[in-house]
């Protein structure tokens, strides 16, 4: 009984703040999700970042092997996921980023803190960090035909993550300042982002509904099965098994949809794998955590 009140103190947060923003979305009141991607890619999570990474006992060793270990679960993913998707004879260049980039942002990184608290958190983060790198460089390659690293040095995210980690290297606090304006500004992030989830949902244009279902699947069953395997080899447990299957096990990132539709890569059914594969983790959501707690 106390598991299933856990799990439910897990889900209520996600479900609740994310159907306000689909709830929003369709009422067809303002949100500028623009605008609300903006501060929260350029100021919440960076902020976030500093603040948590800085004021919890996370080492680098720790920091770097999480980053490591997902690192290598997007390479196993990616390889399992083109092979199916030219068994299925789709593009796979416009399709693979969507199969292979889970959510580690909007819902990754409130689940991996409602899981598992700062722990979880700063973990997650480690997790987010190498995904939004990977996403921006390689998935927008995959879906431009050209490298776009140069996306990824005009963010904050990886400047701010060589800040934090100086200080734990160095074994310094940032001033108060510093701490007071990131931990703030930071707390805003995971709010944002889940009403901005939710909105997107509600905006985004569905085509082809089997073939949707059929590559979301694909992307929570691989994820999830790439995870377990890494998990056994690996001996993990605590909190680091727990948030490396739930970042693996996420559903397709949004920022899949926006690159697909920027480079006119089939972007409604890159909608419609987003739409399906995150209709499913809510309903999987606890199945998950049960297997996670």
């Amino acid at each position: 009984m106390s598991l299933l009140i856990d799990i439910a103190a897990v889900i209520a947060p996600i479900f609740v703040i994310a159907g306000v923003g689909f709830a929003w979305g369709r009422s067809g009141r303002k949100f500028d999700t623009g605008m609300i991607g903006m501060l929260t890619v350029n100021f919440g999570v960076p902020s976030l970042i500093l603040s948590t990474l800085t004021s919890l006992q996370v080492s680098l060793a720790t920091f770097g092997a999480v980053a490591g270990l997902f690192a290598l679960a997007l390479a196993i993913n990616a390889i399992v996921a083109a092979g199916i998707l030219r068994l299925m004879r789709v593009d796979v260049a416009g399709f693979l980023p969507g199969t292979v980039f889970p959510n580690n942002g909007n819902m990754g990184l409130p689940l991996c803190l409602f899981a598992f608290g700062d722990e979880g958190l700063a973990l997650g983060i480690s997790v987010f960090v190498v995904g939004s790198i990977v996403n921006f460089t390689v998935g927008m390659a995959m879906a431009s035909g050209r490298w776009a690293a140069k996306d990824v040095a005009r963010t904050p995210t990886p400047w701010v993550v060589l800040v934090a980690l100086a200080f734990l290297a160095t074994g310094t606090n940032p001033p108060d300042w510093l701490a007071n304006t990131a931990r703030i500004l930071g707390g805003m992030s995971i709010p944002l982002m889940l009403l901005a989830l939710g909105v997107s949902l509600s905006r985004l244009k569905v085509q082809s509904v089997g073939r949707s279902v059929t590559l979301a699947v694909l992307r929570l069953g691989t994820g999830f099965a790439v995870a377990l395997l890494i998990v056994w080899l690996f001996d993990l447990d605590g909190a680091t098994r727990g948030v490396l299957i739930l970042q693996c096990s996420m559903p397709a990132a949004v920022v899949n949809y926006i690159i697909a539709a920027r480079f006119d890569r089939a972007p409604g059914e890159v909608a419609g794998l987003v739409v399906a594969s995150t209709t499913i983790s809510f309903a999987t959501l606890p199945f998950l955590l049960y297997v996670v707690l």
